[in-house]
Parts: structure tokens; C-alpha cells; sequence
């Protein structure tokens, strides 16, 4: 049985990840991830009055306050999801109640009546009734939801998907060679949940849309504001200057329009400079008067101010003229709208308003910057707000630092993290230059890459390691020329040698397709065609070795753009979080890489294998 826990968590990390204000401003709950705890803030003297001890092993990762503002539910566990209603006056949990895998976020409805959980890897959502804490309902969500809000009328939750879940390059079955059908539309999603029925309505975001993390809604009910990256993943990546590759922005969305054909979108908006970007935003919040908007920007570590007032203005004068350029793609929109103040400390995830301040949790740094609303200037001076001892980051930590931090970007365009959140992947296929320029393919997962060389689809990247990880004298290659082609800076040494330690202390994150930590009955027949020497997976794929033999092989996979049929054997641990699959993502769902692509015909009879004896198979390799 695996067992999840965060890479570096330890009791000198604090890690907060979300911050709860009360209605009077004069408390401020920080839920922290990395001590498994909620710190109690008193704003009046920026002091810890409080700190209320979670399970040691629960991790959480957001939470919501009932509606008499004398419960605090708290989301986490990871793989044994859980909410946790903790009693804000005797600081104790008194209820608990089984959720999905790695609830992430949580809303609750305007009556108090209600709580919604976003489930990451089970890809729901999980409605309970309060204040009996009893799960009512479980509803389908896309893939990965992190955040979710719920409108002021009580009649929708809408939850942002933070990947996409499509084709990455969709290839014609019957004739792959010669009928280049591109799937030109990949996107992240945000779900309009009918409370009423429990049914769902997709918002479509513009191509590209995703890593959505964090959800706010306008003082008036009117608007949602939804952090994302837009991913300009059909050019080459030649360069990545003035947001050739990756934006960031704002979604945009009515509530007043949900019914309506466009299901309320309005627009998505750049949040960044026409030569200066702001990547991987994060967490949003607005004034107590809607006139601004607040970003926590985790790649910069900035606090991103907008006038709510001025860009509405302006999406109106755009909207109106059929003419206009395409927002989305207009770096210099906001212009003059917004205020970028740089932070001290690293990773600006959590923000929250209360009693005229913005405070801004800084993940890494374990602080909290604090700053008055009228002082909201680029020069501006946070106090800092100390959760805990400064942290001794350890050279795992750094490295998961660096991974995350765009200013080692050229233009601060995008971090490691931008195209492999958590060191997984985005769900886009990317033309990089390792191996020429026209034959996109898919962004892959970096866990156990030090144990899995080479690297890459065409293996292009050499890893030095064989028999055992040596950081004194080995790296990953792909990390040093990531810097240099993607990046599009020169690797720095020790930096390369932090990450290196962080992709190597990666731990694998249990199968939400496991019972009770253990492979299901129809798994466990799986695992058995896996192991058939006629059906032959585990020729290619053999445990002993990560289930990779670490060649290339022609499994017919060749599509109109490849130049090789030749492609990496992939490691399939965690191959359930992975997909598009195959090397260009033609195929979403995991069933179809054997019904439509034969996968593995060339070595073992496949074709052969039943309905059944498939989705047997499936649910073996999904459990890995």
C-alpha cells in the first residue's frame, strides 16, 4: 500500500495555502498545509492567538466558514479525503465525514444550509447537508477541480477544472498517415452545477485556458473571477517573449447569463505586461466594495490590483464593437488598470480581504504580507506577518521553490510548474525544439524521470543516472536545457542541482482506482492479462524496472507529423493522472488506447482480448 504525504512536509513548514476571513474583518483563519494546522489571526495586532492542531496526516487544503461564522470546515487527506468541522470556540473537531481523493476546496451555500467539496483526483464534487455534515450527493466535475463558488441566488455552484481534459492531436483511426484532423480546441472548463436537479452545463474557456485555481465572486453576486494560464501551445517554441508560449489572466463570468448560449462567459483578460509576465496567478479576491481586485501571483510572487470598475467599462466598450481585437490575446488591455507590487518571500498563493487590509499568504516563506488598501502602490511596504520560525528550506524544498518561481524566466513568462504543475503535466501537447520543430507532443509526467532514462518522447535528453542518484556529480539534463530552450535562460548550476533533488524525492500519489489502499476485484484479473505472456504488456512494461523497459518501440503510433515511428516506453506509475495518452494525447480515456489503438498488438494478441478482459486490463493500469 502507498502511502501520500506532501515531499517535504515537515513541522518547521507551515505552508498556508488559504485564508478565511470573518465578516467583521477582525479574524483571519489560515489554514495551513504543510504543519497540518489553522493558525487564528488577530488583524487588530497581526498576532497568532491561536493554532488549532489537524491530524497529523491529513494535509489540508482549503476550507469554508458556516454561515454563524462558529464552524469551520476544513478540506484535506489527500487519498483519504475528509472535511473536518472544527468548533471555533473550543478549537476542536467535532465532526468528520468522508470526501473524494484530495479535496481541494471548499464553498458553501448562502443559507448555510449546504457544502460543496471539490475533489481533485476523483473529479467530483461532493454536496453535504449541515449542519449534520452528511453527504447528500456526489456530482461528475471534469478533471482536477480546485476551486469552486457558489451564487448569491443559491441555485448554481460553478467549479473551475483546473486541467483540460481533451485530445491533445487527433489523429483519423482509419488512415493516421494521411488525414491530419488537429484538434485545435484544448481547454480547462468551469461546471455550472444545478443544486436543484444536480446537473451540469460546461462553461468553455478560450483554447489554451487552464491551470484554474482560484474562484471569487464580485460583492454584488454579478460576476466570477477565475485565475488562469492561457497556453499558446500551437506555436513552436522558439521563444517565449512577449507571451509566446504562456499568459496569465482572469476569467470572466455573469451570473446573471448562465442560462444564456455562452452560459455567462463575458471574456478572459491578460493580467500580465506586454514585456513583463505575471505568471501562474493563483488566489483572487475582491474590496468589500467591488471596485478592485486582488491576485496573488505565485510564479512572481506579487499582489496584482485591478480596477473591477474601469476593466468592466472597457469589456463593455470592446463587446460592443464587433471589431474589436480578441481580448484574450491583447497583452495591453489592462493597461493602466492595474498595480503590480512585488512581495517579500516566495510563493504568493492565498489572498483574503478584511477591515481595509489585503493579506496575501507566501506558501514557502511561511509569512503573510499585509497592506493597507488605500496604500495600494507598486513602492508599497507589507507588514509581515510571521506564521511561524523562518523556515530552513532543505535542498528538496529550494528546489520545489525554483520549480515554481518565474522570475528565472526570461520576461517571467512561465516556471517549471507552468506546463508541469506538481511536476505532472498540463494536458497540452508542446512543439519543442529537442527533436525538431512541426511534430507536437505531449507534456509528460516528471515523476520517477531520474529512475526512467532517457528523457523525453524521442528521448533526446540523456539521465546520467544508472545505478543510484549522485547530486554531486550527476543531474537531469532535461532541467539544464529547460532553462536554456524553454526558459530561455542560462542554467544556473546550483539551482539545476536544487531541482534535481526535488524530482528525485517525488512521491507517487495512490490511484483514486484503489479500495481501501488495494487493487479492486476486476483489478486484480487485470493484473493478470497484464502479466500474460500472450497479451505481452509486461514485455515493455516490466515492474522490476518501473514498468518501462526504457527503449523506444513502433507500436503503430506514428501520426502525419511524426518523423520516427520509434516512441519512449513510459513509466505507467500514476499513469491514472496522465492522460491524454499516447505521444501525441490522441486518446482521453485509457480503454480507448487498447479498443481503438491496439496498443500492444505488435508484441502480444490484444486484438484478441474481450470487452471485458479490456476494461479488466483498464482498471489494473489506472490502479498503478
Amino acid at each position: 500500500m502507498l502511502v501520500c504525504i506532501p515531499c517535504f512536509a515537515s513541522e518547521e513548514y507551515k505552508g498556508p495555502i488559504s485564508l478565511i476571513a470573518t465578516k467583521d474583518g477582525k479574524t483571519i483563519y489560515v489554514v495551513n498545509r504543510d504543519s497540518s494546522d489553522v493558525a487564528v489571526l488577530n488583524t487588530a495586532d497581526n498576532n497568532i492567538v491561536h493554532t488549532i492542531a489537524l491530524s497529523d496526516d491529513f494535509f489540508p487544503l482549503g476550507a469554508a466558514l458556516s454561515a454563524d461564522e462558529k464552524i469551520l470546515y476544513v478540506v484535506g487527506g489527500d487519498h483519504k479525503g475528509a472535511v473536518l468541522a472544527v468548533d471555533l470556540g473550543t478549537r476542536t473537531i467535532t465532526k468528520t465525514a468522508k470526501a473524494g481523493h484530495t479535496p481541494a476546496a471548499a464553498a458553501l451555500s448562502p443559507d448555510g444550509t449546504k457544502l460543496f467539496v471539490c475533489n481533485q483526483f476523483t473529479n467530483d464534487v461532493s454536496q453535504f447537508a449541515l449542519p449534520d455534515l452528511t453527504l447528500t450527493r456526489t456530482i461528475k466535475a471534469v478533471r482536477e477541480p480546485r476551486a469552486a463558488v457558489v451564487t448569491q441566488d443559491g441555485k448554481y455552484v460553478l467549479v473551475a477544472n483546473s486541467i483540460p481534459l481533451a485530445p491533445g492531436n487527433y489523429i483519423d483511426h482509419d488512415d493516421p498517415l494521411t488525414d491530419p484532423n488537429i484538434n485545435i480546441y484544448v481547454a480547462s472548463e468551469i461546471t455550472i452545477i444545478n443544486i436543484e436537479t444536480g446537473e451540469t452545463n460546461p462553461i468553455l474557456l478560450p483554447n489554451g485556458s487552464g491551470a484554474l485555481h482560484g474562484m471569487a465572486m464580485s460583492p454584488d453576486g454579478r460576476f466570477i473571477y477565475t485565475t488562469a494560464i492561457i497556453a499558446r501551445f500551437l506555436l513552436p517554441t522558439t521563444q517565449v517573449e512577449r507571451g509566446w508560449m504562456n499568459t496569465a489572466g482572469i476569467v470572466i463570468v455573469d451570473t446573471t447569463q448562465l442560462e444564456d448560449e455562452n452560459r455567462g462567459f463575458v471574456n478572459t483578460v491578460l493580467i500580465d505586461d506586454v514585456d513583463l509576465g505575471a505568471a501562474n496567478p493563483w488566489g483572487i479576491a475582491t474590496s468589500a466594495d467591488g471596485t478592485k481586485i486582488y491576485v496573488a501571483v505565485a510564479g512572481t510572487s506579487e499582489l496584482m490590483v485591478i480596477n473591477a470598475v474601469e476593466m468592466h467599462r472597457r469589456l463593455d466598450t470592446r463587446t460592443a464593437n464587433p471589431l474589436s481585437i480578441e481580448i484574450q490575446d491583447y497583452l495591453g488591455f489592462l493597461a493602466g488598470m492595474k498595480t503590480r507590487i512585488r512581495l517579500p518571500g516566495q510563493g504568493a498563493r492565498a489572498v483574503a480581504v478584511a477591515d481595509g487590509n489585503v493579506y496575501v499568504g507566501m506558501y514557502f516563506s511561511d509569512t503573510l504580507q499585509k497592506l493597507r488598501e488605500a496604500q495600494l502602490r507598486p513602492t508599497a511596504r507589507p507588514v509581515e506577518i510571521a506564521l511561524g520560525p523562518a523556515p530552513v528550506w532543505t535542498p528538496e524544498r529550494r528546489g520545489e521553490i525554483w520549480w515554481n518561481d518565474a522570475r528565472l524566466c526570461f520576461q517571467h513568462w512561465q516556471s517549471c510548474a507552468s506546463c508541469h504543475p506538481d511536476a505532472r503535466m498540463d494536458g497540452y501537447n508542446w512543439d519543442l525544439l529537442n527533436d525538431g520543430m512541426g511534430n507536437p507532443k505531449n507534456a509528460t509526467s516528471l515523476l520517477y524521470t531520474h529512475l526512467t532514462p532517457p528523457s523525453m518522447w524521442s528521448q533526446t535528453r540523456d539521465n546520467p543516472e544508472r545505478n543510484g542518484w549522485d547530486t554531486e556529480t550527476m543531474g537531469i539534463e532535461c532541467i539544464r536545457t529547460g532553462f536554456r530552450w524553454i526558459h530561455f535562460t542560462e542554467p544556473n548550476e546550483e539551482i539545476s542541482r536544487d531541482i534535481d533533488a526535488y524530482l528525485v524525492a517525488l512521491k507517487q500519489v495512490p490511484s483514486p482506482f484503489l479500495v481501501d489502499g488495494k487493487l479492486s476485484e476486476r483489478a486484480e484479473r487485470g493484473k493478470l492479462i497484464f502479466h500474460d505472456p500472450r497479451v505481452g504488456c509486461a514485455t515493455c512494461h516490466p515492474p522490476e524496472t518501473w514498468y518501462t523497459d526504457m527503449k523506444m518501440h513502433d507500436v503503430n503510433s506514428q501520426a502525419y507529423y511524426d518523423r520516427t515511428p520509434y516512441f519512449d516506453t513510459p513509466t505507467l506509475h500514476e499513469v491514472w493522472r496522465t492522460a491524454p495518452y499516447m505521444h501525441d494525447g490522441r486518446y482521453v480515456e485509457m480503454r480507448d488506447v487498447f479498443k481503438l489503438g491496439l496498443h500492444g498488438d505488435t508484441i502480444g494478441d490484444v486484438a484478441g482480448l474481450s470487452d471485458e478482459q479490456i476494461d479488466d486490463l483498464v482498471e489494473y493500469i489506472m490502479s498503478l
